[in-house]
């Protein structure tokens, strides 16, 4: 029979007996010497009389069913296992079973099924040594289990262990009802392992991704939808990949779809007060259209180390009309479209990619009187969005058997959970804007401050395909209230008879909400008791200063051709437009 041959294809061809004994006291020593291997593979029988069993050092011994040892004892320093390693099996002890510190008991564990290797004594245990721990299957969580039974046992400080370290589990022993050797976990929460310093995670979507698995894990045991994703976080390595992966899993992008829908509203609604502010043309009979759009609007978002950055670059057209229907009223629309293209890293590696579109639609009314005004604008729009993130987690290792001299086979890996999924969001938005102002000439220049307030009524959903780690997002809204107080201040230099050059800059500060939220749940956890949810935010910078200037030309019968910079910056966030539009006054 070849060395190299698998063990567990074997395992019927051996003889019912490795070892028999007679009447008397047997007593046996397995021990590898010289050029013997020092292994025993079978059941064993020593019979009646005072019988012992030693398994030196070095030595290992294959348990396949029975050890009778007429009520004596198996005294184990060596490696001790069950049909060997990648094979789940009871062995029957007619007798006791004491394990010293160099002694291994190898347990393979199969949560699947939620059985261990095991042993059935008739007398007393007592375990110190090791218990090298081998998982062949991972798609329950891990509960207790049983090592082993006796008519009394000790737990003299064997110690589980794994043959990779595996940050989230700490697998311990004790003896219960004393008679049996259990098997549990006292493990870590995984928000006590994000927040741990080693994690390189200081995100706040990361926590509560991570209080969030908490939760899910806690729902229901040992069966469990997500099982399979817990228990590969919990075999990751150390708290570093750990944070790394609840940085990968979290749906940053979910949220941040709030953000850059108000900010396209923001920029929508600059291009509408086009024909609104000061008049440079100075004949108009209150009738203005125009036309704008916006090239490139870059964002970003870094809220320093261990947290995740955003980049977004939305492109944004529009037009629009207004008229005077008295006095002082005028009333006018504008409808425009917004593309976006978002990106979220961390330390480098892109974790999602966003692409998407939107369509808004606002009904705009000004009052005037001498040189005061006010304007409103009240609409809305709706968005979609898709895109595809990064959710892949290191697959767990095992070793799924062994030789028939003992060598172990190469490591196998368990099935995973997918390295990515692709999404689809909806998104939809109405609110109201109100903007006082006065406009104070001064010679050539003019002075215009003003007070602005927003109100905006935003929701999104959203559902995730191709992995375990699939969210649905069924429907969160957010409002939103802003309140910017601003100035400008410009001029206009004639060029010409019929042609001048107005230049202008403008600041101001918003003061608004402190963040976005959005619920979703593990497209697979959907039904669990009490329900869990993340509850993933994103913070809004408050103050948010704003910054703008501008070149406008204008020239015969009101046509007027404007180029604008337009910024905002806050603790975390940056944003930088240009825009360019062109408008008719008549």
């Amino acid at each position: 029979m070849p060395t190299n041959a698998i063990l567990e294809s074997l395992l019927d061809d051996f003889s019912p007996l490795a070892i028999t004994g007679t009447s008397g006291d047997d007593h046996v020593e397995n021990s590898k010497i010289a050029d013997t291997l020092g292994r025993v593979i079978g059941n064993m029988d020593l019979g009646g009389g005072t019988n012992s069993f030693h398994n030196i050092a070095d030595a290992s011994m294959v348990g396949l069913k029975t050890i009778d040892l007429g009520g004596g004892k198996f005294t184990n320093d060596g490696l001790f296992t069950n049909q060997g390693i990648g094979v789940v099996a009871k062995v029957d002890v007619t007798g006791g079973f004491t394990q010293i510190f160099s002694g291994d008991f190898v347990t393979d564990v199969d949560l699947n099924n939620q059985i261990t290797d095991a042993l059935a004594l008739t007398v007393a245990g007592d375990f110190d040594g090791e218990a090298p721990l081998n998982f062949l299957s991972i798609d329950k969580l891990f509960a207790e289990y049983v090592l082993a039974t006796g008519s009394a046992m000790t737990e003299s400080g064997i110690t589980p262990t794994t043959r990779h370290p595996a940050v989230g589990f700490n697998f311990l022993t004790k003896v219960v009802g004393g008679t049996d050797l259990v098997l549990y976990a006292d493990n870590p929460t995984f928000l006590e392992l994000a927040q741990d310093p080693n994690s390189g995670t200081t995100d706040p979507g990361v926590f509560q991704m991570a209080q969030y698995l908490d939760d899910v894990e806690a729902s229901s045991s040992p069966d469990n939808p997500m099982a399979l994703l817990i228990n590969m976080l919990r075999f990751l390595p150390d708290e570093m990949e750990l944070g790394s992966a609840l940085t990968r899993l979290t749906p940053h992008y979910a949220v941040h779809t709030f953000e850059m829908i108000n900010r396209s509203t923001d920029i929508m609604l600059e291009a509408a007060r086009e024909c609104t502010g000061v008049p440079a043309y100075k004949d108009p009979d209150g009738r203005c259209v125009w036309a704008s759009i916006s090239p490139q609007a870059e964002y970003s978002r870094d809220a320093g180390a261990g947290t995740t950055s955003r980049d977004d670059v939305m492109k944004t057209m529009s037009l629009g009309g207004i008229g005077e229907v008295s006095q002082h009223w005028s009333l006018g629309a504008t409808i425009g479209r917004t593309e976006f293209d978002s990106k979220i890293d961390f330390n480098g590696e892109l974790l999602s990619a966003t692409t998407g579109e939107s369509w808004q639609a606002y009904a705009l009314a000004k009052y005037a009187d001498k040189n005061y005004f006010i304007d409103f604008a009240v609409g809305g729009g709706t968005g979609s969005f898709k895109g595809e993130r990064d959710t892949h987690l290191d697959q767990v290792a095992f070793i799924p058997g062994e030789t028939l001299i003992g060598d172990y086979l190469p490591e196998a890996l368990l099935p995973g959970i997918g390295n990515s999924v692709t999404y689809t969001q909806k998104t939809a938005q109405f609110g109201g804007s109100a903007r006082l102002g006065i406009t104070q000439e001064m010679g050539v220049f003019y002075l215009q401050p003003t007070l602005q307030f927003d109100a905006r009524w935003l929701r999104g959903s959203g559902k995730e395909v191709g992995s375990v780690a699939a969210f649905n997002f069924d429907g969160s809204a957010n409002m939103y209230y802003s309140a910017t107080p601003a100035f400008e201040i410009g001029t206009d230099i004639a060029l010409s008879d019929i042609a001048s050059l107005r230049v202008y800059g403008k600041a101001g500060v918003e003061f608004s909400d402190k963040e976005w939220e959005i619920e979703g749940r593990f497209a697979a956890a959907g039904n669990l008791p009490g329900n869990p949810a993340l509850h993933l935010t994103e913070a809004v910078d408050s103050p948010l200063y704003r910054v703008g200037a501008g070149l406008e030309l204008n020239g015969v019968n009101g046509v007027g051709m404007s180029v604008r910079y337009n910024g905002a910056f806050g603790e975390t966030v940056k944003q930088n437009a240009i825009s360019a539009s062109l408008k008719v006054s008549f």
